[in-house]
């Protein structure tokens, strides 16, 4: 069975890339898209497509008339493409869900929490002008954290943040079983009706929810003026779940402390960004997930889909429905 990888940019997506050929390890013949040459042809006899890549519905239609019998998408998140067009076309569609992504965003938010804490902008310029014994910094240790989203990147969170000392507040739409709440050490657990509660305890939020309908701008002004002026907003997972206009607003004003952001509404975030000229915000170019660790588990995944489908098998990781 042929495997086609769709075009990627070898600067910024040659790990995706290198993770996939190295799991597939020569079992199956790869070829690479060509986006100068035919697209149909391309598609003929192609039994997964991998990507890591924008695509667009002509080319899943060329892959359904091919008999394409799955489209393997190496991310865990899905809202840069038209999945709803897919599944209505009964293409079957898999992810390389949150687990697999999971450590990685975990020690990223951690990262973010630390530089404020650290108040990292103010040394790094205090040791250029030779300024020393500033600023008074925070220690993580006694702080609440806020876990929106208690899946598998939250739970690592939890799980790295308990061992510095933190206290565990958590929210999730699913009912989170209370082995794993014990397991984790969340001392609050509740629902969307009880989030308003956490947001107004916590000392750091960090957000771990997938983008949709339901999600965009779930932190807005009215979840800022909640906030303690203290606090500090992590974001690793999607930049709509946040309203960027409001947070700047609240940053501004000293309605909260500050945030740290690995995700955007608009990407590229554009230089000349209020975000980005604040010194209480510190911003990273959606690298959370970016780690050869993630790349190889990722990788694996997708070969051993390949695998699955070359047997008969269901594929896993199957995206049913958009919600």
């Amino acid at each position: 069975m042929r495997v086609l990888f769709l075009p990627y940019d070898p600067e910024y997506h040659y790990y995706w890339y290198n993770g996939f050929v190295e799991a597939l390890d020569d079992r199956f013949p790869l070829e690479m898209f060509d986006p100068d040459k035919p697209m149909a042809p391309q598609f003929e006899g192609i039994g997964v497509v991998v990507t890591c890549s924008q695509f667009d519905n002509e080319m899943i239609d060329a892959g359904l008339k091919a008999g394409v019998k799955l489209w393997q998408v190496l991310s865990v998140g899905i809202d840069h493409w038209d999945v709803p067009y897919i599944l209505e076309k009964g293409m079957p569609f898999a992810n390389t869900p949150g687990p697999f992504s999971a450590i990685a965003l975990a020690e990223h938010a951690l990262s973010l929490m630390f530089l404020i804490a650290k108040n990292h902008n103010t040394s790094q310029a205090n040791m250029r002008a030779e300024f020393f014994s500033l600023p008074l910094n925070d220690e993580l240790a006694g702080k609440k954290l806020g876990i929106i989203g208690l899946g598998a990147s939250g739970r690592e969170l939890a799980k790295r943040a308990h061992a510095l000392g933190m206290e565990i507040m958590a929210i999730d739409v699913a009912d989170i079983p209370q082995s794993v709440r014990d397991e984790h050490h969340v001392s609050f657990f509740g629902g969307a009706s009880e989030m308003a509660h956490v947001i107004a305890e916590a000392d750091y939020l960090s957000l771990h929810t997938p983008s949709t309908a339901s999600t965009r701008h779930m932190i807005g002004r009215e979840q800022f003026e909640l906030m303690k002026s203290s606090a500090v907003l992590i974001n690793v997972a999607r930049g709509l779940l946040v309203d960027e206009d409001a947070l700047v607003e609240a940053l501004q004003s000293g309605q909260i402390r500050g945030a740290g952001l690995d995700a955007f509404a608009v990407e590229p975030l554009s230089s000349s960004h209020p975000l980005l000229q604040m010194d209480n915000v510190y911003c990273t170019p959606h690298v959370a997930g970016v780690t050869r660790e993630t790349a190889q588990r990722r990788g694996e995944a997708a070969a051993n889909n390949v695998d699955r489908v070359s047997k008969g098998l269901e594929p896993l990781h199957l995206i049913t429905s958009v919600d």
